[in-house]
């Protein structure tokens, strides 16, 4: 399957996988300071943003098949850097698990495939085109407030416009990706990579805490790296690009 992908900067590669109901624009405040460092492909999963449709009852493990087929064309040999974001990182643990030695070092965003139940977020239905923009675009704020922002004075009218593109071109799915349970756990027993988690402390997706995340993700590996950035949401790298910017070339390097 051929996704819609994008490349910028020069240097080693380091290949970008975007969250569910997303696009590559999750990454669109990160992309050009990495790129003074490396190669950055960003790409659209299948059912997202401009590639190709699949059926939404598309179980995981073609999911999986599709998104390492992407890897295969957009980074054809050789080694590569790999990040995920939310549905995106638990996608990229198994990409990385499954790549070998191809996967030099892997840098998680708020990621799924810890398991559990979907928290109750306080998001509102997701309302049809009929309603006029002006309603859609004040559900889709709320939502972002509540879901993946921390900082109401950053849900802009620049997130609303990302967010509002990304819900018009989602047709697939992928939470039973993310709510899998022990699926980083049982990847970070088994990837040879180095591995980094950045976490925003005010992530919606792991209250009350992120810190059984992250006793989980030390018990199954002692050596990753965890970053945590104070009071930012689940958006983590749009919301607080600068200092995730400069987290994950820490680690890159």
């Amino acid at each position: 399957m051929k996704l819609f992908s994008k490349s910028a900067g020069s240097g080693p590669p380091l290949v970008l996988i975007h969250g569910g109901m997303g696009s590559m624009n999750h990454w669109c405040r990160n992309v050009d300071v990495l790129a003074r460092h490396y190669t950055v492909h960003t790409f659209d999963m299948p059912g997202y943003g401009e590639s190709p449709w699949i059926p939404k009852s598309m179980p995981a493990e073609d999911f999986f098949a599709h998104v390492i087929e992407g890897l295969h064309e957009i980074v054809p040999s050789g080694t590569f850097r790999l990040a995920g974001f939310s549905l995106g990182g638990a996608v990229a643990a198994v990409c990385a698990t499954r790549l070998g030695a191809r996967v030099v070092k892997l840098s998680l965003m708020g990621p799924g495939g810890f398991g559990g139940e979907q928290p109750d977020l306080g998001t509102k239905k997701i309302p049809p085109e009929s309603v006029g923009e002006a309603v859609m675009r004040e559900v889709l704020a709320h939502n972002l407030r509540e879901m993946m922002i921390a900082d109401p004075a950053k849900v802009t009218d620049e997130a609303v416009d990302l967010h509002l593109a990304n819900v018009r071109r989602t047709r697939y799915d992928g939470r039973h990706i993310s709510l899998t349970d022990q699926l980083i756990a049982e990847c970070l027993k088994k990837m040879t990579c180095e591995v980094q988690f950045i976490w925003g402390t005010a992530d919606a997706f792991c209250m009350p805490s992120i810190q059984p995340r992250i006793d989980e993700c030390r018990a199954a590996r002692p050596d990753v790296r965890i970053d945590n950035v104070e009071g930012a949401g689940h958006w983590v790298m749009y919301e607080a690009s600068d200092e995730v910017n400069a987290l994950m070339l820490e680690f890159l390097k």
